[in-house]
Order: C-alpha cells, then sequence, then structure tokens
C-alpha cells in the first residue's frame, strides 16, 4: 500500500510537472498574441494613414488572424495548434517584412526580435524546422532570381549582414531551447526512475516489491521450463514481529526488517554456491512477509539448506540497535515442477507450507505436501461459500439459553452463528470462522452477527419481557480494529438497546500481553456500558495477574475443564475451583459452559458458580423454540 501510494505520488509530480509547463506555454502564446495583435493593429493604421496600403493591410490581416487565434485558444486550451499557427503568423510576417521593407525600409530590423519570439514559443525540432524554413526562404529571396519578389532594394552587405544576423540569433535561440529541453527531460527521467523504483521495489529495504517479485518469477519459472531445471520458492513469515511493534514501536521494526533483509542476502549465498542468487531473488512481499526464489535446484531438498540457514539467524535472539527480539520465522517450501507449474499457484502453496510450519509450533520450515494441498483445498473451499453466505445473506443465528446457577431463571442468551451455505454444508463454525479471520471477512461477519442478534434482543425484550442479557461471540481479530468500538456504537443506537444488556465475549487466546491496542480496544468497548467476558478461560496464556489490567466483567470456564470435574488428573480437576476463586478475588461474574450432566451442575453451585450454560440445561435453540422457552421459564419463577 505504501509502495503504491507513493509511486502514484511520483506519477502525480510528473503530472503536475507536464501540467505546469502546458499553463506556461499557454500563457506565452496568449500574452505574445495580445501584444503582437495590439501592435499590428497599431503600425497597421499608421500604415495605412501613411497611404502605405499594401503593409497596412498586411499588418491588420496578421492582426485579425492573431485576434481569430487567440479566441480558438480560449476555447479549446490547444496550446500546440495556437502555437502553429502563431508561429505562421510570426513567419509570414518577417517574410513581408523582408519583402517589403517596411515603413522607410527598417523592416528588417523588426525581424530580429520577430524571428526570436517565434523560436521560443515552439519547443526544439519545431524551431528548427522554423529556423530552417525562414533562413532558405531569406537566401532565396535576397540571393536568386526570386529577388524579384522583392518590394525594394538591398545592397549585397545589407544583404549578408542581415543573414549572418539571423543565423547568430537563431542558433543562440536554438542553443537555448535545446539546453531548456534536455533539462526538462533530464527532470522527467530522474522522476521515471523514481516512479520505477517507487513502483518495483520496496521502500524500506529496497527489495524488489510484490508486483516485481511475480514478474521475476514468472521469467525464471520460463527460463526453468526450457532448461528442464527446478525452482525453489520459499515464504518467510517473522514469528512475534508485532509485539516488536507494539512494544518498542515502529521504527524499531522497520529497522528489525532492514537487518533481516540484509541478513538474509547474506545467508542465501552459501559459500558452497549450491545456489547463484542475486538480488531478484529475493522480494519483501508485505509487512514481515519475503520471499526467496532459489533457481537451479537439483533435488527438492536441496531448499531445505537454505531455509536451515535462515532459521539459524534467530538462534539466541535477533539482535537489533543492542536489544534482543524474540523473533523467529516460520518457513513454507514450494518447488516448481513438482508442486506447481503457474507462479500464483507455487506462490500460493509455499505461502499454505508457512501456515502449516506456523501450526506445527513456529521457527521451522515446511514443504508443501498432498495434507496441505488437501487442507488448502478444503480453506478455498469455506472461503467461497463465506463470500456467497454474505452476498445472498445465507448467515442465521441459534440462541443457547444461560441459567442463573441459584434459581435456574434464564438470565442471558448466547447467539451462536450458522450458515446455510451449500459450499459450506458439514462445515461448522470452529472450522470456517479461523478461514474467515485469516481472510478478514470475520469483520463482516461479526457485525451482521452484532446487528441480528441486537435486533432479536430487542424482540424478547418487548415480546417476553426478557431482562436479560444478550451474549455475542466476536473473534478477536476485531481487538486490533481501532473502527471497532465506533461501530458496536452505531448498532445500538440503530437497534435501540442498552449498552448494559449486551454482553461481547472475546476468547482468551486471542489476548497478547502487553499489546496496547488491545488493551485501548477494550477499554472503549467498556466505557460504552458493554460487560466484556473473556471466553475459553484457562486455555489460553493470560497470567493471572493480568487480569486486573483487563477490563473483563466475567470468566467463562471452558467446557474441557467443566468436561474433567471428575478427572483422574487432579490438577485437571481443581482448574474449575481455581478459577472460581480467581473470579471471586477480582469480583468477576463467572460462567460455566458445557454442563451436560446433573453431577457437574450441582458441583458448580457448591462452588458458587453464578451461571452455566451447557445441553444438560438446554441445547441451543431457534428463534421460536427461544420465545416458547423463555416464556415458560419465566412463568415457573411467577
Amino acid at each position: 500500500m505504501e509502495n503504491h501510494t507513493q509511486s502514484h505520488d511520483l506519477a502525480k509530480g510528473q503530472q503536475e510537472m507536464v501540467a505546469v509547463r502546458f499553463r506556461r506555454r499557454y500563457r506565452l502564446c496568449q500574452v505574445l498574441t495580445v501584444i503582437g495583435v495590439l501592435f499590428l493593429l497599431t503600425l497597421g493604421s499608421i500604415n495605412l494613414i501613411s497611404n502605405a496600403r499594401f503593409l497596412g493591410i498586411l499588418l491588420l490581416s496578421c492582426a485579425f488572424v492573431g485576434l481569430v487565434n487567440l479566441y480558438l485558444l480560449k476555447r479549446s486550451d490547444n496550446v500546440e495548434r495556437a502555437a502553429t499557427v502563431l508561429s505562421g503568423i510570426l513567419c509570414f510576417l518577417s517574410l513581408s517584412l523582408l519583402i517589403t521593407g517596411g515603413k522607410d525600409n527598417t523592416g528588417m530590423l523588426w525581424i530580429y526580435p520577430i524571428m526570436a519570439i517565434n523560436l521560443f514559443i515552439n519547443r526544439f525540432w519545431p524551431a528548427v524546422v522554423i529556423f530552417s524554413f525562414f533562413t532558405i526562404a531569406s537566401l532565396l529571396v535576397l540571393f536568386t532570381p526570386l529577388s524579384f519578389l522583392l518590394m525594394t532594394s538591398y545592397s549585397l552587405v545589407e544583404a549578408i549582414r542581415f543573414v549572418l544576423t539571423v543565423l547568430a540569433l537563431n542558433v543562440i535561440c536554438l542553443a537555448a531551447l535545446y539546453s531548456e529541453e534536455q533539462a526538462y527531460q533530464t527532470i522527467i527521467q530522474l522522476h521515471a526512475d523514481d516512479v520505477r523504483q517507487m513502483a518495483f521495489f520496496d521502500t524500506l529495504t529496497g527489495l524488489p516489491n510484490r508486483w516485481n517479485f511475480k514478474n521475476n518469477l514468472q521469467r525464471l519459472i520460463s527460463r526453468a521450463k526450457k532448461d528442464k531445471r527446478r525452482i525453489g520458492l520459499l515464504y518467510i513469515d517473522l514469528d512475534n514481529f508485532k509485539q516488536v511493534n507494539d512494544q518498542f514501536g515502529h521504527e524499531a521494526g522497520d529497522r528489525l526488517l532492514l537487518e533481516f533483509s540484509e541478513r538474509l542476502w547474506e545467508v542465501i549465498r552459501p559459500s558452497d554456491q549450491l545456489f547463484k542468487p542475486n538480488k531478484d531473488s529475493l522480494a519483501r512481499l508485505a509487512g514481515d512477509e519475503f520471499v526467496v526464489i532459489l533457481p537451479d535446484m537439483k533435488k527438492p531438498q536441496d531448499a531445505s539448506k537454505a531455509a536451515e540457514r535462515i532459521l539459524r539467524v534467530f538462534d539466541n535472539g535477533f539482535d537489533v540497535d543492542g536489544i534482543s527480539h524474540n523473533v523467529y520465522a516460520s518457513i513454507g517450501i514450494a518447488v516448481y515442477p513438482d508442486d506447481a507449474i503457474e507462479p500464483a499457484a507455487l506462490l500460493q502453496h509455499a505461502d499454505a507450507a508457512m501456515y502449516d510450519a506456523k501450526n506445527n509450533g513456529r521457527n521451522c520450515y515446511r514443504f508443501f505436501t498432498q495434507d496441505i494441498a488437501m487442507a488448502l483445498q478444503q480453506r478455498q473451499k469455506i472461503e467461497k461459500g463465506l463470500r456467497l453466505a454474505l452476498s445472498e445473506n445465507q448467515f442465521s443465528l441459534v440462541y443457547m439459553p444461560i441459567f442463573d446457577c441459584k434459581d435456574n431463571s434464564i438470565v442471558a442468551v448466547e447467539a451462536l452463528l450458522r450458515c446455510q451455505s451449500s459450499e459450506l454444508e458439514g462445515i461448522g463454525p470452529d472450522d470456517f470462522i479461523p478461514v474467515a479471520e485469516s481472510t478478514g471477512l470475520i469483520k463482516e461477519i461479526d457485525l451482521w452477527v452484532i446487528d441480528n442478534a441486537l435486533n432479536a434482543l430487542t424482540q424478547l425484550q418487548s415480546s417476553c419481557a426478557f431482562e436479560g442479557k444478550i451474549c455475542i461471540n466476536v473473534s478477536g481479530v476485531e481487538l486490533n480494529n481501532e473502527r471497532f468500538p465506533s461501530q458496536v456504537k452505531a448498532l445500538l443506537m440503530k437497534n435501540n438497546v442498552s449498552p448494559e444488556s449486551v454482553e461481547l465475549e472475546i476468547t482468551e487466546t486471542a489476548f497478547v500481553a502487553g499489546d496496547m491496542t488491545c488493551l485501548e480496544t477494550l477499554k472503549a468497548l467498556n466505557e460504552l456500558g458493554i460487560s466484556l467476558a473473556l471466553d475459553d478461560f484457562g486455555t489460553g496464556y493470560t497470567a493471572f495477574s493480568q487480569l486486573i489490567h483487563y477490563p473483563a466483567n466475567c470468566l467463562k470456564i471452558d467446557r474441557s475443564f467443566v468436561n474433567d470435574l471428575f478427572s483422574a488428573s487432579e490438577s485437571r480437576s481443581k482448574m474449575v475451583m481455581i478459577i472460581q476463586n480467581l473470579a471471586k478475588l477480582y469480583s468477576l461474574r463467572v460462567i460455566a459452559e458445557g454442563v451436560e450432566t446433573e453431577e457437574q451442575l450441582a458441583y458448580l453451585k457448591s462452588l458458587g458458580c453464578d451461571w452455566a450454560q451447557g445441553y444438560y440445561l438446554s441445547r441451543p435453540l431457534p428463534w421460536n423454540e427461544l420465545l416458547n422457552q423463555i416464556t415458560v421459564n419465566i412463568k415457573e419463577r411467577e
């Protein structure tokens, strides 16, 4: 994005330079034509009064043509045409003055400034043509039998002096024009070089950017196809890089990326010369994503040597400016023609292998495999289904009642997303939500869920006098979306819902210690009056001491701990008790999810758990069944 913006700015700068030159010529033609017309009208009138009718009519005719040209220039802004017409007038006037001699035979003196003006309103090569034409015409009229056209007489000395003076004057004018043209072309070329640099190279690292990389890969694959050779493609993503930006600032992050790009160039130039890369073999695609092209590989396994060299860069931390950062790399490897023959497919497969490396512990490399290919195909199918569901409104909600452990009253309803797209048949939220998050579709889905859940709450309040909360799951992606709190506020106003009736559930695994953007988003949501629940609590890496910093109102115990309440593993069975005590310490409400037996519910009540949900109490319900159950529950309490 940054490259595109800067390239656009440079191209805009070029356009502005052209526009300045255009305005300069436009104004020059306009001013010279006005001055010339006034001058010709004055002289033409004087000549008519002095009975020099031929010259007077000639001058007035030129003035009339000049006025027409000025009118057309104003109407059309066609500077080239105006300059050509003006040049024609000035050439005609110069030859007329030469032939007639002008008033008192002073015409030659007026020719010099007229010709200089004629040259300067044109660019270099048109000026050369005009200069050549006038010089040849003058020589013919002065030194050949065509001299019978002259209405006055010139001595040989006067004729030679005139020609030499015109030659000298015109050469000086042309030299000035040539210098101006060269300077202009040089500036334009410098701008063009800058535009190319910005369009094809990353501004921070100087490496080829995504567009340049695609061209390089296409070229190398075409050559490899002819030579029947393999090409390895390494897709590199820096792990924990976001933490560097969050903790040390973006300038520190930029220095780290620059340092890594330099070390990357060093490590892919091995001493054994297995590969012979050049700068085109590297590229920075975006952010902390880099690629390496390994041409002329003998066998696919050769790529692992380069990958291992890259991983060793991160041994014992990555030092930049005296600070050791806990940054390392996940690397995906795809090989031409074994894994793909098209550049786009090869890049996609290397990207998929990189994500497989991330999912297998990070700080490692993975080759593209058939299993990854199947997962990629499934991912593409899910993405297609999600886009179709969004465009054709194929999402729906079901509702899981949440019960108060004291009196079994329904105190809240959790809205759960479902999708009716045929593309996603048999695929549940656990599978399609991660794809939605990685593609960015989750933001649109989250807003759809919030809007429809709030609308459902208003109907529950009006039809059943429901006084409980609506609980809505939102993606952890939203924690880094600065617009999210204002979007939630707008939806609350649209549905006329009190914020106190809404609880947003965010999975604990989405939290990153020290992430200020995440914390600011949570605070902004909390300031709206919305309550916040940490979902699947106990499964993430949130330090218990950090709870005091998060504006959370509720801890939602993960179903796996509820399921292990009576497990032989003491550490697992006591986890619910630990979370319950922790919640009391921080004055947080506790919800236990996944309650499936009476025994589990009884034990949770004995621990002092506030709310509970699960199949023992109720399954997720479609809308009409939810209305019936809430109505029945309210009557039972009465």
